[in-house]
């Protein structure tokens, strides 16, 4: 019996071209790589240092075309996110453990990261996981030192010191102090100063004196 041929062959043959292409094209895709999430490994540069970089390690494994799967490598020296216009920023830097997403980049970014300037791309390389950036905050445990709005509240919780480093603070609202309150400079309440008020009326003895002025 004569084989059929190829061009004759429904794209459901198994020998059909659409088939080999189809097969070829899938396994490109595969080696592309994509959004994905990870967990953090590694952190450098927190705080006031310039942004820095995470290791993290994807979380859904790879699998074989046997079904068995065989957890990913690291990827080292990550960008990570911090929301930042100019010189002011709000820190808050990933921590290892937390979960969050990669965005893979389409060329190599290695000169990039390096300079921290705009560079010819470091190699031929395309969509790989080693040019990723990382955004944090996804499937995380419930945070126990936050700022925020919860109901209609908004809540400043840490436990560490709250520091306001500004010209000048400005509160236009009641302020209800639980626990000490001291100050180095002078305390103003209207027109009367708290260090150089004077009583009238002051007599000796058991004597009061008038309301400060």
């Amino acid at each position: 019996m004569q084989d059929k041929l190829v061009g004759s062959l429904r794209a459901e043959d198994g020998a059909s071209a659409f088939n080999a292409t189809n097969a070829a094209i899938r396994r490109v895709l595969a080696m592309l790589g994509a959004t994905a999430l990870v967990q953090v490994r590694a952190v450098r540069g927190t705080g006031l240092e310039p942004v820095g970089m995470v290791d993290v390690q994807p979380m859904v494994h790879q699998q074989d075309g046997a079904g068995r799967t065989t957890p990913h490598g690291l990827i080292h020296n990550v960008p990570y996110l911090r929301l930042q216009g100019g010189r002011r920023a709000l820190i808050c830097d990933p921590v290892v453990g937390d979960i969050g997403a990669i965005i893979v980049c389409g060329r190599d970014i290695a000169s990039v990261k390096s300079t921290r300037q705009p560079a010819a791309p470091g190699s031929y390389r395309q969509h790989d996981y080693a040019d990723s950036l990382y955004i944090g905050g996804f499937l995380n445990a419930p945070p126990q030192e936050y700022a925020g709005w919860v109901g209609e509240d908004f809540v400043l919780n840490t436990t560490g010191r709250f520091v306001v480093n500004a010209s000048q603070c400005q509160i236009n609202c009641a302020v209800q102090v639980q626990g000490g309150l001291s100050a180095q400079g002078d305390v103003q309440a209207g027109q009367i100063s708290l260090q150089n008020h004077t009583h009238a009326g002051v007599q000796p003895g058991a004597g009061k004196t008038g309301a400060p002025q």
